[in-house]
C-alpha cells in the first residue's frame, strides 16, 4: 500500500505538472514549512521558501539558522502503532512524509522513540530541499501576505514580531500564547557512570539506549524539595495560567506534590527496584551529548546545577546548555481557519489563498506540525489544481486538525492523542487501540483510491 500511495502522490501527470506556472511561497523553514514544500514541489510547483534565521540569525529559542530546527528536545515520541504519536507517525510515512525519511537517517538509539542527531537531521533536511531542484530558499524575512501567490504561513511559535503585526492586521485579532521550557544537555563526559546503568525501560528495544540515574528516597525527598522552594528565571502573575500542560516545567510539576515526579519523568516503573530514576537520552550521533528526558525547565541556571548535582550520577555535571523557557504564540484557528487549513475571516481582500500550517495554528509537537504542513500543501495542491480529495474522517491527521479548528471559546495548544478518534460505543480499554490501528490503516487503503493517478 505505501509504494501505491506514493507513486500516485508523488509521480502526478506530466500535462498537468507542464502546465504548472504558479509560484508558491511559504513562510517558514521549520518543520511544517519544510514538508509542505517538498511535497508542493512532488506535485510540480515552483516554490520560494523564506527563512529570516537563514539572514538574521537565531530567535529567543533557536541556536541556528539551520532549516528544521529542533528546539524543545531531539525526540519525535514513540514509534509503535499502540501510541498515539506512533500511529501518527505511520501514516506520515505512508502518506511519504519526506521529514519523518530525513529523521529516521539523522535517528539515534532511544528505544522505541523516534530521536534524532539534531544537526544531522536539519543537514537532511537542508539537502533534500536543495536537490528538490523546484525549491528557491531566500534567506530573509517575509511579511508580505496580500501576494499574488498562494501562501502558506508556517513561521512556527516565534514569528517575528513584524510578521506577528501583519498577521494581526489581516485577521483583526489578538494572537494567543503560552510558555513553552526546554531541558537540559550534559556532556556525557561528565556522567559518573558508576551510579547509572544503561537499560531501556521493561528491556525493551535491542539495545540498552537510555542512560538511567537513580535517587533513593532520602536523596529524592531533598531534590524534589529543593525544585519546589526555588527561584524561577521569570514569576509573572499571568505566567502560570499559560503554561502548556503537555510540557509542564520540571519545578512547577514538583510543586503539585512530593509524588508528581516519581509518577511522572522520573517513574523507575520497568528500570528495577529503585525509588525514582532520571532518564538520559542520546543527544547526538557520538553520544557525546546526553538529554535529561522531561526535566524542561525554567530555573535559573545557577540554581539548575545545584539542583541537578543532587543526583549521584550528576555530581560532577557538565552541561552544554542549560534548559530555558521561552513563549509560544499561536492563532485562535476555530475562529480563523477552515478543516483545510486555509484562512476564511480576513479583514483585508485577498486575492489568492493563504493556509497556515505548525504550531502557530495551535498543533503542539514536532510530528504534528510536520502533520499539518503535510496537510495544508495537500490542500494547496488540489485547491490550485481544481481537485477535491480530502483525507477520511478518521485518519490521524484530520483528526488533529480538525481538534484544531473546530468550534471552541478556550482554544488552547492541542497534541495528537487517541482521544481526537472517532471510535463506537461500548469497546472496552483493550479493544481501543487494536480498534485504532485497523481503522487507520482501513482509511488509508480508501484514500488511495482519491489519490492523483497517472
Amino acid at each position: 500500500m505505501p509504494g501505491e500511495i506514493l507513486g500516485r502522490l508523488h509521480a502526478g501527470n506530466s500535462a498537468t505538472r507542464n502546465t504548472l506556472e504558479l509560484r508558491i511561497k511559504i513562510i517558514g523553514g521549520g518543520l511544517a514549512g519544510c514538508e509542505a514544500a517538498l511535497q508542493l514541489a512532488c506535485r510540480g510547483f515552483e516554490i520560494d521558501l523564506y527563512e529570516m534565521r537563514k539572514g538574521a540569525g537565531k530567535t529567543p529559542a533557536h541556536k541556528t539558522g539551520n532549516l528544521a530546527e529542533l528546539v524543545c528536545s531531539n525526540s519525535f515520541k514513540g514509534t509503535q502503532l499502540t501510541s498515539a504519536h506512533g500511529l501518527l507517525k505511520n501514516e506520515l510515512k505512508t502518506l511519504g512524509s519526506f521529514l519523518l525519511q530525513a529523521a529516521e537517517k539523522a535517528r539515534v538509539p532511544a528505544g522505541e522513540s523516534l530521536s534524532v542527531d539534531r544537526e544531522l537531521f536539519s543537514k537532511e533536511v537542508e539537502r533534500l530541499i536543495a536537490s528538490s531542484g523546484k525549491i528557491t530558499l531566500h534567506c530573509e524575512e517575509c511579511v508580505s501576505l496580500a501576494s499574488k501567490e498562494p501562501t502558506l504561513v508556517a513561521a512556527g511559535p516565534l514569528c517575528s514580531a513584524a510578521l506577528t503585526e501583519k498577521i494581526k492586521e489581516l485577521t483583526g485579532g489578538e494572537f494567543l500564547r503560552f510558555y513553552d521550557a526546554i531541558a537540559p544537555v550534559i556532556d556525557s563526559d561528565s556522567i559518573d557512570y558508576s551510579q547509572a546503568f544503561a537499560m531501556n525501560r521493561h528491556e525493551k528495544g535491542e539495545t540498552a539506549d537510555f542512560i538511567n540515574c537513580p535517587l533513593d528516597k532520602e536523596t529524592y525527598l531533598e531534590f524534589v524539595k529543593r525544585l519546589q522552594e526555588a527561584d524561577s528565571v521569570e514569576e509573572k502573575p499571568f505566567e502560570k495560567k499559560e503554561l502548556f500542560e503537555g510540557c509542564l516545567p520540571i519545578e512547577e510539576m514538583a510543586r503539585r506534590g512530593t509524588d508528581t515526579l516519581r509518577f511522572g519523568p522520573m517513574r523507575p516503573v520497568g528500570l528495577g527496584k529503585h525509588y525514582a530514576i532520571i532518564q538520559l537520552r542520546a543527544e547526538n550521533a557520538q553520544k557525546t551529548l546526553y538529554n535529561m528526558v522531561g526535566f524542561q525547565t525554567r530555573l535559573k541556571w545557577n540554581t539548575q546545577k545545584e539542583i541537578f548535582r543532587l543526583v549521584p550520577a550528576l555530581k560532577n555535571a557538565e552541561f552544554a546548555r542549560l534548559g530555558s523557557m521561552h513563549r509560544n504564540t499561536f492563532i485562535e484557528s476555530p475562529k480563523l481557519l477552515d478543516n483545510s487549513l486555509r484562512l476564511t475571516t480576513s479583514h483585508q481582500p485577498l486575492t489568492t489563498p493563504l493556509y497556515f500550517a505548525g504550531q502557530i495554528t495551535g498543533a503542539e509537537g514536532y510530528t504534528e506540525a510536520i502533520a499539518t504542513g503535510w496537510y495544508a500543501a495537500w490542500n494547496m495542491a488540489n485547491s490550485l489544481q481544481n481537485k477535491t480529495d480530502l483525507l477520511p474522517h478518521g485518519t490521524c491527521i484530520r483528526a488533529l486538525v480538525e481538534a484544531i479548528t473546530a468550534p471552541n471559546e478556550d482554544f488552547q495548544p492541542m497534541n495528537f492523542n487517541f482521544g481526537l478518534l472517532p471510535r463506537p460505543e461500548g469497546l472496552r480499554k483493550g479493544e481501543k487501540k487494536d480498534f485504532f490501528i485497523k481503522q487507520n490503516q482501513k482509511n488509508l487503503i480508501i484514500f488511495t483510491q482519491c489519490c492523483p493517478k497517472n
